[in-house]
């Protein structure tokens, strides 16, 4: 039975990794929709620059997050700060780095764990605005 259990323990530590923080089960829901870059990040949460970098870095350790990286045609290179060239890539496009995107153990997660409990939170919200405007007749 031992090593049933040390099978799941990695798991176990990505999942608390995540829920230390409300903020980063917040943070692995919106990179869930898309890549980001922390500032937007920050910006989406409601919360400040320096507080989203502590949370960034704790889920890349973690393995749930990582820089995000594409091949890009130059006039599609983002200008903004934080945007670093790789090298050239095939067919002549740039490698760049920009932002943060969920790995394949942080989709898991998100899956198995972050949908869930939101899709939870929105039907108890719902169900008491239904209720209040009940009252309210």
């Amino acid at each position: 039975m031992a090593k049933k259990e040390e099978k799941k323990k990695p798991i176990f530590e990505k999942v608390g990794i995540v829920f230390r923080s409300p903020v980063r089960a917040d943070i692995m829901k919106q990179l869930s929709e898309s890549p980001q870059r922390p500032k937007k990040l920050a910006d989406e949460i409601g919360i400040q620059r320096q507080n989203i970098n502590y949370h960034l870095n704790a889920l890349k350790r973690g393995g749930l997050i990582k820089t995000h990286t594409e091949e890009l045609a130059e006039e599609e290179i983002p200008k903004e700060k934080g945007t670093r060239l790789n090298g050239i890539g095939g067919g002549g496009k740039f490698k760049v780095s920009y932002g943060v995107e969920l790995t394949k153990n942080g989709k898991n997660i998100v899956n198995q764990f972050i949908d869930p409990l939101y899709e939870e939170e929105s039907g108890t919200m719902k169900e008491k605005i239904k209720n209040n405007k009940n009252e309210d007749e």
